[in-house]
């Protein structure tokens, strides 16, 4: 009898200790395809930011360009005028006026905001492409990981609804950069 007992206790516990075996190995498998669901949000909220980073460098952009066209036309209509001689100075006062107006000529520095700016827009179209290369890897892992067997089985088994994430398609950038900073999407 007591053989018995004892035979059913081991019994009851390998059942046990493989039940929660089990359990675990189930659970492990879930908890992974959340790791995954939570790394591509996290690298499409990576993605966002650096979107969001390209639209403020093009509003820069356009004010620096702005800023130089007015900058430009002012310098090109002062000196048009100092070179147009005005009545009772003669030529050789204009002569020497224009040489003033060149000699006080300011240094252009809204152009170096420019390059600045085409820089720094290029650099960031270089890592919006790492960061959707980046997504669609880890796209292309969690649906190769929640179809897959054993994983489909025991997600099944525990009620889990895989997500359906989309790829990024990958798009020229629309800029190039002047440094050849750019790579390739592809």
């Amino acid at each position: 009898m007591k053989k018995i007992a004892l035979i059913v206790l081991v019994v009851a516990i390998i059942i046990g200790l493989c039940s929660a075996l089990g359990i675990l190995m189930v659970q492990s498998y879930q908890n992974s395809a959340i790791k995954k669901e939570t790394l591509i949000e996290s690298s499409e909220s990576d993605l966002n930011a650096e979107y969001n980073r390209r639209a403020g460098l093009l509003v820069n952009l356009a004010e620096a360009v702005k800023s130089y066209d007015k900058h430009e036309a002012e310098v090109l209509i002062g000196l048009s005028a100092a070179r147009t001689p005005t009545e009772g100075k003669g030529d050789v006062n204009a002569s020497l006026y224009l040489k003033g107006v060149v000699e006080r000529y300011p240094q252009l520095r809204s152009i170096e905001n420019y390059d600045r700016y085409m820089t720094e827009l290029a650099m960031t179209e270089n890592r919006i492409a790492q960061h959707r290369k980046y997504y669609n890897a880890m796209v292309r892992e969690y649906q190769a990981y929640v179809k897959a067997f054993p994983a489909r089985f025991f997600l099944d088994m525990v009620g889990y609804q895989a997500k359906d994430f989309a790829y990024l398609e990958f798009k020229n950038a629309p800029v190039d950069a002047p440094t050849g900073l750019l790579k390739d999407d592809k």
